[in-house]
C-alpha cells in the first residue's frame, strides 16, 4: 500500500459559503451582545409592566387598563408597598382591560400582565 503524498481536503469555499459564514458570525456576535446586555420583560416578551394603586375599598374590583391588544392570560405580582393578595375581579377580561380585586385598600402594586 502506498501512502499518498497529499491529503485530500475539502474543495475551496464558494462565495456563497464565505458570505454565509460571515452572516452567521455577525448574527452570533449580535446575539451575544444582546444577551450580555440583559433581557428586559418589556422589550422581549408579549407582556406589559403596569403599576397602579388598588381601590380605596378592599375587595372592590379595579378595571386595570393595558395595551396588549389581546385578552391577557394572567398577571404576576412583582412588587407591592403592602402585604396584599390580588385576585380576579369577577368581570370578563378584554383586549384593553382586566378586572382585579385586592384584599387591602390603596396598595401600590406592580404587575406583569401576560
Amino acid at each position: 500500500m502506498q501512502i499518498r503524498s497529499r491529503i485530500k481536503t475539502a474543495r475551496p469555499e464558494s462565495a456563497f459559503d464565505q458570505a454565509l459564514e460571515q452572516e452567521l458570525l455577525s448574527y452570533s456576535l449580535e446575539l451575544a451582545a444582546l444577551l450580555n446586555a440583559g433581557l428586559k420583560f418589556g422589550d422581549n416578551f408579549n407582556a406589559q409592566l403596569k403599576t397602579y394603586t388598588t381601590n380605596a375599598v378592599a375587595n372592590t374590583a379595579d378595571a386595570v387598563a393595558h395595551t396588549l391588544k389581546r385578552v391577557p392570560i394572567g398577571f404576576l405580582l412583582l412588587k407591592s408597598d403592602k402585604a396584599v393578595s390580588l385576585y380576579d375581579g369577577g368581570t370578563a377580561w378584554t383586549a384593553t382591560t382586566l378586572s382585579i380585586k385586592a384584599n387591602v385598600a390603596s396598595a401600590t402594586v406592580t404587575l406583569l400582565i401576560v
